[in-house]
């Protein structure tokens, strides 16, 4: 199925909250420890909002950095997408505030909605409009606030979300680095295990935990061999896979499954924590200047719906 390449990266940049809150933090209002937390999490610390800022302006500080990162000014973006559920208002679009920011006025904009899945999720859409002609040069973000919408006192969520945005710059390209494939899922019905449902007055998220990580745990690794398999290539291919930082111990154990080196998986729960839709673009500035011509980028989200989404991208 691999052909044409769309959308090849061109600039990245990340954005996280100001406040830095390790484990030893929480655990002075929240019955747990700094050992416990890593044990089940991986994580050590993470960031949180500070006054002032949100998801929004989160967002617009990622689409600045890779905007300079890639030598352009906003006036020559033709789209931007932004994958988030933690928009400080119904309307306008995150998507449409970031535009204001960068001076790109009159240029689409759009919000994409797909939980943890989000930014896999906005990627094919940002493709498929590099790929039709409609765009020549997008802008797509993930960016979430979570600690908007987690409770501060429920252990199982407080220890996890945390608070960022990553942002990358697409060129249509020429054929050669870009994204080449898309997997998209997802199932209303396995909703109770990941969910904001509360009443609206007091939107916090809540999970099971163990189910979540039975379902990520299986369609991590099933998402990959499946996109390796209708490409024609090999995992060899890959030089990195990088899944949503849900939590450690789901990205090892899914790893395990696929029997990839541990380098080729890119992790960096430890120090940002869950940041939702943006834990994938927010890993890209780590691994740009190592990007390797040829060979393949595999980006794996999953999360509340249920979400599910993978892309392949040839560098």
């Amino acid at each position: 199925m691999s052909g044409p390449a769309v959308g090849k990266i061109s600039g990245v940049g990340r954005a996280l909250g100001g406040r830095i809150v390790t484990n030893h933090d929480l655990s002075e209002s929240l019955d747990t420890t700094h050992d416990w937390v890593v044990e089940r999490t991986g994580i050590e610390e993470r960031h949180f909002v500070a006054d002032g800022e949100n998801c929004v302006t989160l967002a617009i500080d990622a689409a600045k950095a890779a905007l300079e990162h890639a030598g352009i000014t906003g006036e020559s973006i033709d789209l931007i997408v932004c994958a988030t559920s933690t928009s400080p208002e119904s309307m306008p679009s995150v998507a449409c505030l970031v535009g204001e920011a960068i001076n790109a006025p009159g240029v689409g904009a759009m919000d994409v909605a797909a939980a943890c899945a989000g930014y896999t999720y906005a990627a094919s859409v940002a493709s498929s409009m590099l790929g039709s002609g409609i765009a020549n040069r997008v802008l797509l973000i993930g960016a979430d606030a979570m600690t908007d919408i987690v409770d501060p006192n429920d252990r199982a969520t407080a220890v996890l979300f945390a608070d960022g945005a990553g942002a990358v710059v697409l060129e249509r390209g020429d054929g050669e680095s870009g994204f080449v494939d898309h997997l998209l899922g997802a199932d209303g019905r396995m909703a109770p295990y990941g969910r904001a449902g509360h009443p609206a007055e007091e939107q916090k998220l809540s999970q099971n935990g163990r189910e979540v990580f039975k379902f990520a745990v299986k369609v991590f690794p099933e998402m990959v061999e499946k996109l390796v398999a209708r490409n024609g290539i090999s995992l060899d291919d890959v030089q990195y896979i990088i899944p949503h930082q849900a939590n450690a111990r789901i990205i090892q154990a899914a790893a395990r499954k696929l029997a990839v080196p541990q380098g080729c998986i890119v992790t960096n729960v430890g120090r940002y924590g869950n940041t939702s839709a943006g834990s994938i673009p927010i890993s890209y500035p780590d691994i740009y200047d190592d990007f390797e011509p040829g060979r393949y980028i595999i980006t794996v989200g999953f999360g509340f719906g249920l979400t599910w989404a993978a892309n392949l991208y040839r560098i």
